[in-house]
């Protein structure tokens, strides 16, 4: 369904004769032509120097193809960013196959199943590749296994590694068969090195995180860089290490960017696993919660600055740092912008990891969850902030006077003393929480105007945690059962403590012994199943332990006593689930705007506009002003004066002018666009395609389409 905001510009804008603004002989537009990588450059730009497509001519957009993968099951997102190389145009299904289309006609070229090796589930966000004179090798990960496949016939590259596929397990410095790990989000090129991060669970279980290096010809193991330190090695003494625990997680899932000229790669990482309780890893924990630069050559770090200190929130930096120039009175200053969940833009000058803005560490409150030892200080004002930080009593929802009251009440029952209160065990309010601020759609970058644009999210959430031996049940006694373990250690945190998911986010597993067979049951923890990972590191008791307690059997483990307690901490704590703080009916229970689009001018470092995104279509009947939404994925700006965005539960795709942020043009698209747009050119013609597959984390149908745009033909 098309939406026409704009109308009535003369004709000759559709032929791209009239632009946003003039260009001079210096525009840096020129080099951002093509969208052959992730985030359209390996510094993570995010933009188009394409202007054919432009404010005067945009309300004229229709879909050019659509195209539909065919295997979309419940529950199966689809967060691609699409990669154009020539006239072809690579996707990834919902089932995560890899797919080649005629990039101006949508057609399937030809289609690579990840499944026949054994391999699928999970999330993949995009694709990187590499050249060898006229021969181009795409690399794409499913499961444990990085996968090169020839652009050209599909097929795998039996020279890279081990027949085309390449083991993520090793390489770690731990046993590979005890290890879960993929890679959602692609690594980065340089030279004949392929750089790789990896998505490494968030439970006591989880693998580490450390950054490695492989030969992009043969696969040959390069260098490591170990992002929980080694004994001797610069931060390991921020650890305070105990004998048998796991230590996991620091991981870079968010990609990366790489400046080619100097030979470094920016790597941004996450929280150290446990992600909400760390009294199994106290410290300062580097390099968890780090931007990194490395030699990317050798692996060597040039230099690290900690966002987070100990983090027990899950405030991961979620994406790359996109690598810009800031005008200063003495000339461009090399920086890097780095977003982060709590709602900054962190801004570094890129040769020596310095902020650019007046930063400052300030006392924050203490945990009181046995165990834990929060660190006393954090870092504010890291940078430019966009949202709001830190929810009080004037901040809370003001759509009607009913849901007020009741938000009112509820705020009384949670400890919040202000952005960084820890996680307690009865329940912190926490604003923004794990999901944004922003998140791992990344900001986009207009190189000529040294503008910034960025989605964000504004909603409060609950962390609420619990002790794994907490009294359950009726006749209040632990449970006995040896699967509840591993199930709240590695999978409480998306289906809750007592199984009860999060409302359509995360699926109940109460019941499914009416739902599932064992079989069936084994394949999604082993394999993974949309937005789940697989877990494919659990010892064989360990998971037939599992299964039963999600079947609700006895244990078929013999005998169960004799399942050994993992050493470690006396005491563990989990989340219990993913809970938003809401009114009566499920709206964020915070004032609106929910979720926001925003300009920021580099030069200035001051946000030039900030407009709602998204809206609830029950709210805009009782004529609510526009809230904003909850959204997912990224924004895209062209050299045409437009800022492309889907992302939202609203399930349209947008068109902002960079100047305001008006809406020009907005299309109603078939499931909800969760993806990084991506905009290119063939034979003349400029198209913009957004993965629209639903089925995020918004609650909307999964689906499984790529819809390209472009001007009528005249």
């Amino acid at each position: 369904m098309l939406r026409t905001i704009s109308s009535g510009f003369i004709l000759i804008g559709l032929f791209g004769l009239l632009s946003c603004s003039e260009k001079t002989d210096q525009s840096e537009s020129k080099n951002y032509q093509s969208w052959e990588h992730y985030r359209a450059t390996k510094t993570a730009a995010q933009f188009s120097g394409l202007e054919q497509i432009n404010k005067e001519n945009v309300h004229l957009l229709e879909p050019a193809w659509t195209y539909h993968t065919g295997d979309a099951k419940e529950r199966t997102p689809m967060e691609c960013n699409p990669m154009i190389i020539g006239k072809v145009m690579y996707v990834s299904s919902p089932q995560l196959d890899l797919i080649a289309l005629d990039a101006e006609k949508g057609t399937e070229l030809w289609r690579f199943d990840p499944e026949k090796y054994g391999q699928s589930g999970g999330v993949n966000r995009g694709f990187f590749h590499y050249r060898a004179g006229d021969h181009v090798r795409i690399f794409m990960a499913v499961g444990y296994y990085l996968f090169a496949v020839d652009a050209q016939t599909g097929e795998l590259v039996p020279d890279f590694a081990e027949q085309g596929k390449l083991d993520l397990r090793k390489n770690l410095g731990v046993d590979p068969e005890t290890l879960s790990i993929s890679m959602s989000t692609p690594g980065i090129v340089f030279e004949d090195l392929i750089i790789l991060g990896s998505a490494t669970g968030e439970g006591y279980d989880a693998s580490p995180g450390h950054i490695r290096a492989y030969n992009a010809k043969t696969g040959a193991f390069e260098w490591v860089f170990y992002t929980i330190p080694k004994e001797g090695e610069l931060g390991h003494d921020t650890w305070k290490w105990q004998d048998g625990e796991n230590y996991g997680g620091a991981n870079n899932w968010g990609g990366m960017s790489l400046d080619e000229e100097l030979g470094w790669v920016y790597v941004s990482t996450g929280s150290p696993a446990y992600d909400f309780y760390g009294g199994n890893r106290l410290g300062e924990n580097l390099f968890g919660n780090s931007i990194l630069a490395l030699d990317a050559k050798t692996g060597e770090r040039k230099w690290h600055y900690q966002a987070v200190t100990h983090d027990i929130w899950d405030y991961d930096l979620a994406c790359a740092a996109t690598l810009v120039n800031i005008p200063s009175g003495n000339g461009m200053v090399k920086a890097l912008v780095q977003p982060t969940k709590m709602g900054e833009l962190i801004i570094l000058n890129r040769l020596t990891g310095e902020p650019l803005m007046a930063m400052e560490e300030r006392n924050v409150p203490p945990s009181y969850v046995p165990g834990e030892v929060a660190h006393p200080t954090q870092k504010f004002d890291q940078g430019i902030t966009v949202t709001r930080q830190g929810l009080d009593s004037t901040m809370l929802t003001d759509i009607s006077k009913e849901a007020n009251i009741y938000v009112k009440e509820e705020f009384k029952k949670y400890r919040n003393k202000g952005l960084y209160t820890p996680p307690s065990l009865e329940g912190t309010l926490t604003f923004p929480a794990t999901r944004g601020g922003m998140i791992w759609g990344g900001a986009s970058y207009d190189p000529d105007n040294h503008m910034l644009y960025v989605n964000a999210n504004e909603i409060p959430m609950i962390l609420q945690v619990r002790n794994i031996a907490e009294k359950v049940g009726q006749e209040g006694e632990p449970s006995k059962h040896p699967g509840r373990s591993t199930y709240l250690s590695n999978c409480s945190n998306c289906h809750g403590a007592e199984l009860q998911g999060l409302d359509d986010a995360f699926p109940s597993l109460r019941g499914l012994k009416d739902r599932h067979t064992r079989e069936t049951l084994t394949k999604i923890i082993t394999h993974g199943n949309g937005l789940m990972p697989a877990f494919q590191g659990f010892e064989e008791n360990k998971l037939k332990a599992l299964i039963d307690f999600l079947l609700e059997e006895k244990p078929t483990s013999d005998p169960i006593h004799e399942i050994k307690e993992e050493k470690g901490p006396s005491e563990r704590y989990v989340l219990q689930g993913f809970r938003i703080f809401t009114d009566e009916e499920g709206f964020p229970g915070s004032k609106p705007p929910w979720g926001t689009l925003n300009a920021i001018d580099l030069k200035t470092k001051t946000i030039k506009w900030k407009v709602p995104l998204g809206e609830y279509p029950k709210l805009k009947e009782r004529g609510v002003p526009a809230t904003g939404t909850q959204n997912f994925g990224g924004c895209v700006a062209t050299a045409g004066g437009l800022v492309f965005m889907g992302g939202t539960p609203d399930e349209m795709f947008r068109a902002f002018d960079v100047a305001t942020g008006e809406i020009l043009w907005e299309y109603k698209l078939p499931f909800g666009g969760y993806a990084v747009p991506a905009v290119y050119e063939v034979s003349g013609k400029q198209y913009v395609v957004i993965a629209a597959g639903g089925a995020n984390r918004l609650g909307t149908p999964a689906g499984d389409a790529y819809v390209a745009f472009a001007l009528p033909e005249m």
